[in-house]
């Protein structure tokens, strides 16, 4: 799993599941699918509609932590 460590991304506490795909090159859907089937280490955070994921757990789950 590749993980952009920019000093940009670093402050933030939750990756967007639109950021998240993106630096996996995944679509955003393939990510919903995946924590619906439960099939995705890490759950999201639902913060209204938009799907969230604590950066902390996907950078342990990347190794890089």
């Amino acid at each position: 799993m590749m993980i952009d460590h920019t000093a940009s991304s670093d402050d933030r506490l939750f990756i967007s599941e639109k950021d998240l795909a993106r630096e996996l090159g995944v679509h955003p859907s393939t990510l919903t699918r995946l924590a619906q089937q439960g099939k995705l280490p890490v759950q999201p955070v639902y913060v209204g509609h938009r799907r969230v994921y604590p950066r902390a757990a996907v950078e342990k789950l990347a190794g890089v932590a």
